[in-house]
């Protein structure tokens, strides 16, 4: 049975995911970075993307999602596992993307997983290091690239 610390700790820290993923959305980078500790270590490279610390990373994610109609970022799946003021989360995102190709306009999908590693700071929970798995892809453009890391 959880105490409840510990049930707060779990709602705090689904929130700030959720808030994570909402900002990508709504392309909130100083409300995105954040969400982790300046010193984060975020690594989206299996996922053909940057890693980095949460500055880097977040001009680099302004960059691929401004070459998109729309995003939406699915949280869900969150398997925590507290250990005082420190945390373990493992997280499934479903995203559909509205993206411009050569040829049309079209909706594409992905799933991916994150590995997160999180700490209690003064601000309340925050993400200090990310790690990006890519599950699947759908109806991507062949030639489809993100800019380079």
């Amino acid at each position: 049975m959880y105490t409840l610390q510990e049930l707060s700790d779990r709602a705090e820290i689904q929130d700030l995911l959720v808030a994570e993923a909402s900002a990508m959305d709504l392309r909130e980078w100083a409300r995105w970075e954040a969400c982790f500790t300046p010193d984060a270590e975020i690594d989206y490279s299996g996922n053909d993307g940057a890693a980095g610390r949460p500055a880097m990373v977040g001009a680099w994610l302004a960059e691929v999602l401004g070459r998109f109609h729309s995003t939406q970022h699915l949280s869900s799946n969150a398997e925590i596992a507290l250990d005082g003021d420190r945390a373990r989360a493992r997280t499934m995102q479903y995203i559909a993307v509205k993206m411009e190709t050569s040829q049309d306009v079209r909706v594409v999908f992905s799933g991916i997983w994150f590995r997160d590693e999180l700490v209690r700071t003064q601000a309340g929970w925050r993400i200090a290091a990310r790690v990006e798995e890519l599950a699947w892809r759908h109806n991507f453009p062949a030639d489809f690239r993100p800019p380079a890391r």
